[in-house]
């Protein structure tokens, strides 16, 4: 009986092994690229969500309806006391984005990139007005209260480790007086981006929010 099957040469083994390599080199990158960018959004909505629901629980607490009349409204000491209250602050950096004399840690101590160029800022030497923390979930945090704005923060999602770029795991978010969450800057620049300079203010949080918390950029 005459066997008719027909079986792949070994050429024609290794011409599509070398195809699905190259598809592979092509493709695998991106597909790393995205899960980590989702990653650092994941921890991003969980900073949003924490101090969504703190926010929420401290005007009830207050039974005040608007920021400005609670004791942190321009007020950093007041904004202190909220974030001892209302948190689980892991390290107390004081004023220091990057750490203070107790030993707490916080931000990066290396240089903060943007993302469309090599511009960079380093954050040693740098003051934040109301208060510099980390999170359990190992967020740094820089807040800060002023007239203008209610809650203003400045967060690296998973604190000092990298990327360090500014739009990737740091961002800048903005708490109004009706104790919601916008984006300032993103609705500055006309609902887009900024990343040409070394900034936290690129308008990435808007983005992302309004993207339905993806990083499309």
């Amino acid at each position: 009986m005459i066997n008719n099957k027909k079986a792949f040469t070994l050429a024609e083994v290794l011409v599509t092994m070398g195809i699905i390599g190259v598809i592979a080199a092509m493709t695998v990158p991106n597909l790393v690229k995205n899960y980590q960018n989702q990653a650092l959004v994941t921890q991003l909505h969980k900073v949003y969500t924490e101090f969504s629901q703190a926010i929420e629980r401290y005007m009830s607490d207050q039974r005040v309806e608007s920021m400005a009349e609670t004791d942190l409204y321009n007020n950093n000491d007041g904004l202190r006391s909220f974030i001892n209250n209302y948190f689980k602050v892991v390290s107390d950096c004081g004023n220091s984005y990057v750490g203070s004399t107790s030993g707490a840690k916080c931000f990066s101590s290396e240089n903060y990139y943007a993302i469309e160029n090599d511009s960079n800022v380093n954050f040693v030497d740098f003051t934040c007005a109301g208060m510099a923390f980390t999170l359990p979930s190992g967020a740094a945090i820089c807040a800060e209260t002023n007239a203008d704005f209610p809650i203003y923060l400045e967060v690296d999602v998973n604190g000092a480790q990298s990327p360090n770029i500014f739009g990737r795991d740091l961002f800048t978010m903005f708490v109004n007086v009706d104790g919601e969450f916008y984006d300032y800057d993103f609705t500055r620049y006309g609902n887009t981006t900024k990343f040409d300079e070394a900034s936290s203010r690129t308008g990435a949080f808007g983005k992302i929010m309004n993207d339905g918390w993806k990083m499309n950029y």
